[in-house]
């Protein structure tokens, strides 16, 4: 009897990504996943070979709609203009074909590609690979009214249905003028931090809670020394570490803490709800397990982010009363004043740990994350989520401060509170910026490829010598 041959069907990278998520779960057997899937079992095997590359270009090109994982000719000059791309529609700014055209050759320029053209044909491939797609823009996205705040609002319980306030967390980023002492406060003041010379000593700061206010997740410090001198010789570190050039978060540095977030709520057994902005850093999201990302609203974070009602202000605060401290105590005890990268790290740690549960709980629902009673009113709730100066220093102590320091007599601590403020976490990359990120996540993926060819048990991290059983997770 004669028998038909069987169709072959080709899946989408994005169909492939479930059917490795179906292996994965392990409910069903391989056999059973194949056939359901219309593929062969020789067929499912080769997607667990790749599995590594197929994830990866589903999580970090927006190409799930693609068939085939074809590599382009170009690859530096793709990502170069892909990251230029995303930086410039994170700024509403309307792009077209010709402009991407234009500028793939300027990238091309640049690297020395004299052969590369940006053909029609190029741009209909790039537009395919990553699923671009040219709209007409309508009014401007840049301006949020008020009924979108409160339509936001209106929608989070359905949200959150499936959460309990354990499982709803948010994270943000905030700067530090991590030596940032009263007498060089007026100079920062009202300045934005562009990574000038008399700007370079801050770092940025990650940090999230959740909205029981019991859990903090593990903080995530990016400084601009890969190996500074203070973390010589220091076995752990108080918290995660991370370095580039000016101190930023990068969409590398964001998803590489997502995973780490991840893994560990996996490894509990927990589903998690992450709120989080839409800024550039936040553009590429790792395929995740335990953690459900959901965007908020673009321009309304100011009102609907929790980190941003009080909670960061709170860990701000605690944290320039230990400088403060430490500065009395250095007085007292002659000492040189100011702080290490180390030390500062350790009072960041500790001014994070400090901010009260009942803060972070007063702060979510000032964001619309619970329903509120006729007590909980915006100006009780802003009370709550901020402290009084009381407990600072006594004026004879704030007056050695500054006196020592060789400060401004008019510099108040409200004024060292607010120097943080101007910091830029993620900034807008120059041409050459996006260059170098790009060569140095190409030298990356080289380095990790001769990893696991070879096998060598190699550390790539930014202090391969520091275990991270302080850091938490």
């Amino acid at each position: 009897m004669a028998t038909g041959k069987c169709k072959l069907k080709t899946l989408s990278i994005a169909e492939k990504v479930t059917v490795i998520r179906a292996i994965e779960k392990g409910d069903k057997k391989k056999v059973e996943i194949a056939k359901q899937s219309g593929i062969l079992t020789s067929t499912l095997s080769t997607f667990l070979k790749e599995k590594e590359k197929i994830l990866k270009l589903y999580s970090e090109k927006s190409c799930g709609h693609q068939k085939r994982m074809r590599e382009c000719e170009y690859p530096v000059i793709e990502q170069c203009v892909l990251k230029w791309f995303v930086q410039a529609r994170d700024r509403n700014v309307p792009i077209d074909g010709k402009l991407l055209q234009v500028k793939a050759e300027d990238f091309a320029k640049e690297l020395s590609h004299s052969e590369f053209k940006a053909s029609n044909g190029w741009l209909d491939k790039f537009k395919k690979r990553h699923g671009i797609v040219f709209n007409r823009l309508c009014g401007e996205s840049a301006q949020v009214p008020e009924e979108d705040c409160s339509h936001w609002i209106q929608k989070l319980p359905e949200i959150v249905q499936d959460y309990s306030p354990d499982d709803i967390f948010n994270a943000d980023e905030t700067g530090l003028f991590f030596k940032c002492t009263p007498d060089k406060t007026m100079t920062f003041k009202g300045e934005p931090c562009h990574g000038r010379k008399k700007s370079k000593e801050h770092v940025t700061l990650l940090l999230g809670a959740n909205m029981s206010g019991l859990e903090k997740l593990p903080a995530l410090l990016i400084g601009k020394s890969l190996k500074p001198r203070c973390f010589k010789n220091v076995k752990s570190l108080p918290m995660h570490y991370e370095a580039n050039k000016k101190a930023w978060m990068t969409s590398e540095l964001f998803s590489k803490w997502l995973k780490k977030v991840d893994a560990a709520m996996v490894r509990k057994k927990r589903r998690i709800i992450l709120f989080i902005d839409n800024c550039r850093a936040h553009n590429h999201i790792p395929v995740m397990k335990a953690v459900t990302i959901k965007f908020m609203p673009p321009n309304t974070t100011s009102k609907l982010q929790p980190l941003d009602q009080g909670i960061i202000n709170n860990f701000t605060l605690r944290y320039r009363k230990l400088i403060v401290r430490k500065l009395l105590r250095d007085i007292e005890d002659k000492h040189p004043l100011g702080s290490d990268l180390l030390e500062a790290m350790r009072m960041a740690r500790r001014a994070w740990n400090e901010v009260p549960e009942e803060t972070i709980k007063n702060c979510f629902k000032k964001a619309g994350f619970a329903q509120q009673t006729v007590e909980d009113s915006e100006e009780h709730l802003e009370g709550m989520s901020m402290e009084t100066d009381d407990a600072l220093a006594s004026p004879e102590e704030w007056s050695k401060v500054l006196i020592a320091t060789g400060a401004n007599k008019e510099v108040s601590f409200q004024d060292v509170l607010e120097v943080d403020s101007v910091v830029n976490v993620c900034g807008e990359l120059t041409d050459a910026d996006i260059i170098a990120e790009v060569a140095n996540e190409e030298q990356k993926e080289n380095e990790n490829g001769d990893e696991e060819e070879y096998g060598n048990n190699v550390e790539t991290s930014a202090c391969p010598q520091l275990k991270r059983s302080e850091a938490g997770y």
